[in-house]
């Protein structure tokens, strides 16, 4: 001891130098006591698996309980601990290796006769000194762990080398346990890559929340889970944050939250200073604090704040130093500050220059502008107070975000801008008209529009103009299709697509992103309108566009209301694609709740509708009316309840659509206009048994189907004898040629009926419809289609699809008692045929029928038909 003690203090110090160093020699080789804390069985269990490697880093910053955690580990082990603590005067090679060998030599770890114990004086040559020291380690008995604390201190390039020497073959006589506040700058690598090398970083010496409670609990406080939750958000599971915490609680009382402990709490401050910053030169102690009004930075962002040229340089050195400064990701690209850190930087901030703030805040907000992370410009301009220049990131470049994902964000945002300001320049008009919208008061945003566009007309022609020009176009058109005003849309995106194609100075990538949504508003109004020819080329046109432009909610919606295009006017195969796809970009994006979404649920839904897949019918309907509800639009209101109302038919619930679509034709604004809605409307009451006043071919169709079945074929053939306007739907085409099939079966045409099926069945197998055959089954389509089965086998497949929707519609039946022949007798009970026609369409007898009749009468527990059949549909049977 007292060798070593001499070596350190020197030849030629006074001869009471290693007197006055023994107790320095405790210090340095004791290993600290720590006050009972939480157990963190977890992580001693990690460092019993890490030593078995030559090296073992526990790497953290300031207060990550390193030193408290190897310390309890090394007092739990059966083998000694050979401990060493350092400090800036350890930076000298032969006090280095002198400190070294007298902790291994005070733990017992080497045996007499070793080189180390007999060693005196390290030697000052750099060759000899690690020849010697290697000897020695090599021949300890056993692997004897050394921990060396504070390993950051150590920068000097000779003890680094002497260290890396002996790394370069690790002494298999040694576990070494580096504990430090930065990385080691030891070249590590060929370790690592050798799996030789154990590291334990913030990662793992954050608390859990079940550590967090414990501690806690050891200062008497009782939190709830949530509590605890947000503690650990609010520290990240920092040591010494969280036992600050604790002591801020309970000093308290119940007067304080954990919502009050935040980074400018006296103890936070405090240690903050004296333990990360003070270490600090002058230069980045002033980069953190300029940089701290961002909630996570990048090089180019901090040179824009700081006005300087060195921030990825800065970054990289703060993160290497300490984890109050971590990388977002594998790359060193951003970089985010500790939440209770970085307020402790604004607090200092705030009290040292709070001049400055304003100003950081403004170049902040444009260099996120330049770089069109717009949300982030506005929340710096709104820090800076910056009004004139939130108008202008609204109207340049944010303001599409009306119409996204973003929306809440943004009116979040603008919601901060003072009330009066609102009023003071153009571009702020437009940001109150972007609140008026959100709040769905549609028909106040003209006046709010009009009195900008005058504020305008007197601003000289300049480049912010057009911009606000392109934004309150944009905004009408929004209101104007929640209203349900399709013409006004037209007429507006006419004007959109106009104005944006003259503006020969606006950004490229702007246009885009206006002409997408220009094409879909148009296409969707036209569709609205019955121009199916114009609404088609617009919705594809926008769907390219949108993807060009890289608006997935656009593209999403675009794609949803073609979808219903096609479903209703052409290939219910094509529709079901476009839904599959829209809906499916929409969930994997987390928004399949929006707005934009809602046309492609409804789409899917009337899709898995034709294809008789009721349950996954009624799941998409669902998902439309959540997503509907997030944002009312009339138009998908009414497609919503008209899907709704086609469910109710199809379940046997004709009351309940006639409930659904009376509902839908009333409650409207005067300036709604959607005619092709209504005659859609039209035909779907018609499904459901009403009037349905429309004269289209899909509700004659419908029409002679009830007319086939109260027995009335002159009826029946009238209706169907009447040529289409254009080419004929899928669906409207499949259910045209069952019926005609059923009526010329009827009056005894059977090639007719043959040709008529084979054409339905043919055409039905190849766009996946079904739906039309369910609903006409029963009497003599399933002989019918028995015969076609036995006249071609290609279609066997496609008809058993069909068979199982038949007896799927009479499970529910049987699952009451119901036979299929009972189940058949009670499908015809809601019409007009009398007993014995109903036998007539069965091919039973009369009184075959009436006994069946009266089975369906015990079994449902009713007297009289008409109870029969309202039962049964309130039971889905009919």
């Amino acid at each position: 001891m007292v060798a070593v003690e001499q070596r350190i203090v020197g030849d030629g110090e006074p001869v009471s130098g290693p007197a006055l160093l023994l107790p320095l020699l405790a210090a340095k080789l004791g290993r600290p006591r720590m006050r009972p804390g939480v157990d963190r069985e977890r992580l001693c269990a990690a460092l019993d698996a890490a030593v078995a490697s030559p090296v073992t880093v526990v790497c953290a910053g300031a207060g990550w309980g390193k030193t408290m955690l190897v310390s309890a580990w090394a007092q739990s082990r059966e083998t000694p601990v050979a401990w060493l603590s350092l400090d800036r005067h350890d930076n000298d090679p032969q006090v280095f290796w002198a400190y070294v060998v007298a902790a291994l030599r005070e733990s017992g770890v080497v045996p007499a006769g070793n080189p180390l114990a007999g060693m005196g004086a390290i030697p000052a040559d750099d060759g000899e000194r690690v020849r010697r020291l290697a000897d020695g380690l090599s021949r300890l008995p056993s692997p004897a762990v050394l921990v060396v604390d504070d390993f950051h201190e150590i920068i000097d390039a000779r003890v680094l080398a002497d260290l890396a020497d002996l790394l370069r073959h690790p002494p298999a006589g040694l576990r070494l346990v580096l504990i430090s506040r930065s990385q080691p700058a030891l070249p590590l690598h060929r370790l690592r890559a050798a799996g030789h090398v154990t590291e334990i970083g913030a990662a793992q010496l954050a608390f859990t929340g079940d550590e967090t409670a414990t501690l806690l609990g050891g200062y008497g406080l009782a939190r709830s889970t949530g509590e605890v939750a947000e503690l650990l958000a609010r520290t990240e599971g920092w040591a010494v944050g969280l036992h600050l915490s604790a002591g801020f609680l309970s000093a308290g009382g119940d007067e304080r939250s954990v919502a009050d402990f935040a980074g400018d709490s006296r103890g936070v401050l405090e240690y903050m200073i004296q333990e990360v910053l003070s270490g600090r030169s002058r230069r980045q102690r002033r980069f953190l604090l300029q940089t701290s009004i961002c909630e996570r930075v990048c090089a180019g962002l901090a040179d824009a704040i700081t006005a300087d040229h060195d921030g990825q340089r800065t970054l990289e050195r703060l993160e290497h130093d300490n984890d109050f400064v971590a990388r977002l990701g594998e790359r060193p690209l951003w970089f985010r500050y500790h939440p209770l850190f970085r307020e402790a930087l604004g607090h200092n901030l705030l009290r040292e220059t709070p001049a400055t703030i304003s100003e950081l805040h403004r170049r902040a907000a444009r260099w996120h502008a330049g770089n069109n992370s717009v949300l982030e410009a506005l929340e710096h301009a709104i820090a800076a107070r910056d009004w004139p220049y939130v108008g202008r990131v609204v109207t340049g470049q944010a303001g599409l975000l009306v119409l996204s994902a973003h929306r809440g964000q943004l009116v979040r945002i603008l919601e901060q801008v003072p009330p009066e300001q609102l009023t003071t320049t153009p571009e702020l008009m437009v940001c109150g008209a972007v609140l008026i919208f959100h709040a769905g008061d549609y028909d106040a945003i003209p006046a709010r529009l009009s009195y900008a566009r005058e504020q305008l007309r007197r601003r000289p022609e300049s480049d912010t103009r057009r911009p606000a020009e392109v934004m309150m176009l944009t905004l009408q058109l929004a209101a104007d299709r929640s209203a349900g005003d399709m013409p006004a849309i037209v007429e507006g995106c006419d004007d959109l697509l106009q104005l944006i194609t003259e503006d020969a100075g606006t950004d490229a990538a702007v246009v885009a992103r206006y002409r997408a949504i220009a094409l879909n508003n148009r296409g969707l109004a036209r569709l609205w309108l019955g121009d199916v020819g114009g609404a088609s080329r617009d919705l594809w046109a926008a769907i390219g566009a949108a993807r060009a432009a890289g608006l997935e909610l656009v593209e999403i919606n675009a794609a949803g209301h073609l979808a219903l295009l096609q479903v209703w006017h052409g290939s219910v195969r094509e529709a079901g694609r476009l839904a599959a796809d829209a809906r499916e970009t929409a969930a994997r994006r987390g928004w399949q709740n929006t707005v934009q979404a809602v046309a492609a649920h409804l789409a899917g839904a009337l899709v898995h509708l034709e294809r008789n897949e009721l349950g996954a019918a009624e799941e998409a309907a669902a998902d439309g009316a959540l997503a509907y509800h997030t944002d009312p639009e009339i138009a998908q209101q009414i497609v919503l309840s008209g899907v709704q109302a086609r469910l109710a038919v199809a379940a046997g619930d004709a009351a309940k659509a006639r409930f659904l679509l009376e509902a839908a034709r009333s409650d409207r604004g005067g300036r709604v206009r959607l005619p092709h809605l209504d005659d859609w409307l039209s035909e779907v009451e018609a499904e459901a048994g009403g009037p349905g006043g429309g004269d289209g071919f899909r509700t004659r169709v419908v029409r002679a189907g009830a007319a086939l079945a109260s027995r009335d074929l002159r009826l029946a053939e009238d209706l169907l004898a009447t040529e289409p306007r254009g080419i004929l739907p899928v669906v409207t085409e499949v259910e045209a040629r069952v019926v005609g099939a059923l009526v010329a079966d009827a009056r005894g045409q059977a090639s007719r009926a043959a040709e008529l099926l084979t054409a339905a069945v043919s055409l039905a197998e190849r766009e996946g419809v079904r739906r039309p055959f369910v609903t006409y089954a029963g009497g003599r389509l399933g002989e019918l289609l028995h015969r076609l089965r036995l006249s071609n086998s290609d279609v066997t497949a496609f008809l058993d699809q069909v068979d199982a929707g038949i007896r799927a519609t009479g499970k529910a039946a049987r699952s009451l008692g119901l036979s299929e022949r009972e189940a058949d007798v009670l499908r015809c009970l809601p019409t007009m045929m009398t007993a014995a026609e109903i036998g007539a369409e069965l091919s039973i007898s009369v009184n075959t029928v009436k006994a069946h009749m009266r089975a369906i009468y015990r079994k449902l527990g009713v007297a009289r038909r008409g109870e029969a059949v309202v039962l049964a549909r309130e039971n889905g049977l009919i």
